[in-house]
């Protein structure tokens, strides 16, 4: 008999469960490694998650006192938007204008009589001109719809064509140039003018006819915008403005027989929902920050917007890294700069985040809340919108102002929120090393996994060698016993 162990084969000594069972207890060591690498995984996850938390806040943060911050925005804000609106760059002054519009500017429209589907136009040149821009087209000759699709195509923004059904069979061409004011009238010439005139257009067939003056029917005519501002009236062809007011771009939008106003405002909105959003983030935040440093399960149930999930999986988080004073002090520190005064032109009348609406409120109505001792902030609108009427300057101040007068920020509740959010996930910051060193301990437990996976092989391979070898013995011996056995009684029968 060999003395390799065969599988299948049905052991005396049940040699399989033997070696099995002790090879579980081989594995612990390996096993116990692959947990510690899920966990290290795990941990790695909630690092990266913690770190794109705090990257949120500090681009919200960022956002407030960066050269693209909402302070500089500006609004423009009509008394009547059907009369006249207006965009404003950041280089807009604030300021309010009365202005109207007397007139619109408008393009040359051409209908024609109704004509007969079947209408086929004559190969040639056809040129079209609107002020300074030309439409050429050489065309081979076809059907009227034929034509409107090549017209069309070449069009360029400069003249379209389209059909309006009048009865069966007939149509009427509507010819329209894109480019208003009086000085673009639309040109028929060459073959064009002499199409115009065949199909009822134009009243000429002269060669370079002018259409504005000879057409039959007219829809409307080429031009001016007239619009006044503070008493002055101003003539533009087009009906969008951009050489009044610097850094505001004016849209007249229908005639009206007064001026209405037209303001030009810091962007409040823009500036709201930056410090909701600034909010938003520190809150998200600071819920990770609470709910990886402690062990307390009511710190889940008090984050509301969690679905079950999510719930669940906050839970396996809890005090996660509750051993790690540096997030510690970090979660500190975010309270410290969201509670801390601030120099404003306002002094003691604005110098904090609660003077406009935004704090912890640990004080409020409805009796003790353990969740508002958690570091949370939160919004009264009706106050932060007052301030944000009355107060805008001394608010941006609050969020980041310069104090020594380099044109830099130096403090301010989103440049200190900037300021401490900044080590823990620029390059080579917290954040990284943290999970670098995760990587590396993963890599250092999968060396030693497949080290640990040789080495339970070349066991237990050894094992089922050495109990084939005993099988065998026990085989021989047993072989041996039962030939003395026959020896024994064969020589007692031969007494």
């Amino acid at each position: 008999m060999s003395d390799v162990y065969i599988p299948g084969v049905k052991s005396r000594f049940n040699t399989e469960k033997i070696i099995d069972d002790l090879m579980k207890i081989e594995r612990l060591p390996k096993e116990k490694a692959e947990k510690e690498i899920d966990s290290l995984e795990n941990r790695k996850i909630w690092w990266q998650d913690l770190g794109r938390r705090v990257s949120s806040l500090r681009e919200s943060a960022r956002n407030l006192f960066s050269f693209q911050n909402p302070f500089n925005e500006r609004v423009a804000l009509s008394s009547n938007e059907n009369v006249i609106t207006a965009t404003a760059t950041r280089e807009a002054g604030e300021g309010e204008y009365l202005m109207g519009v007397k007139q619109l500017a408008q393009a040359d429209r051409f209908l024609s009589p109704p004509i007969d589907e079947k209408t086929e136009v004559k190969a040639g040149s056809y040129a079209f001109l609107a002020g300074k821009e030309e439409i050429s087209v050489d065309f081979k000759g076809g059907s009227l719809k034929e034509f409107v699709d090549v017209l069309n195509r070449r069009g360029r923004g400069v003249i379209s064509a389209s059909f309006i059904s009048v009865q069966p069979g007939s149509k009427s061409l509507l010819l329209e140039s894109k480019i208003t004011g009086s000085e673009n009238r639309l040109v028929f010439a060459e073959s064009a003018a002499l199409l115009g005139e065949y199909l009822g257009i134009t009243g000429i067939a002269d060669y370079g006819a002018d259409a504005g003056t000879n057409a039959l029917k007219t829809i409307s005519a080429a031009q001016d915008a007239v619009i006044t501002m503070e008493g002055i009236e101003i003539t533009r062809p087009s009906n969008t403005i951009d050489d009044i007011i610097p850094g505001v771009t004016v849209t007249a939008r229908g005639v009206s027989d007064r001026p209405e106003r037209l303001g030009v405002q810091p962007d409040r909105e823009g500036v709201k929902d930056s410090i909701i959003a600034l909010v938003g983030n520190y809150n998200r935040l600071m819920a990770e920050l609470n709910i990886l440093t402690r062990i307390d399960d009511r710190l889940v149930d008090e984050l509301a917007y969690l679905d079950k999930d999510e719930a669940d999986a906050m839970r396996k988080r809890l005090g996660a890294f509750s051993g790690d004073a540096t997030l510690t002090q970090f979660r500190a520190n975010l309270l410290r700069a969201v509670s801390s005064p601030y120099p404003t032109d306002e002094e003691q009348d604005l110098s904090m985040l609660a003077q406009i609406g935004v704090s912890t409120n640990t004080r409020g109505s409805g009796g003790y809340n353990p969740a508002r001792l958690r570091g949370y902030l939160e919004i009264d609108e009706k106050v932060l919108d007052t301030a944000m009427e009355q107060r805008l300057p001394a608010i941006r101040q609050l969020f980041a102002s310069d104090t020594d007068g380099d044109l830099l920020a130096d403090t301010g509740v989103a440049f200190n929120l900037d300021a401490l959010t900044r080590p823990l996930v620029d390059k080579g910051g917290l954040i990284s090393l943290k999970t670098g060193t995760i990587d590396s301990k993963i890599s250092q437990d999968k060396r030693r996994i497949d080290t640990m996976e040789r080495q339970l092989a070349a066991k237990e391979s050894d094992l089922k060698v050495q109990y084939g070898r005993m099988e065998n013995a026990y085989a021989r011996m047993e072989k041996m016993s039962s030939s003395l056995d026959n020896f024994s009684r064969q020589n007692g029968n031969n007494r």
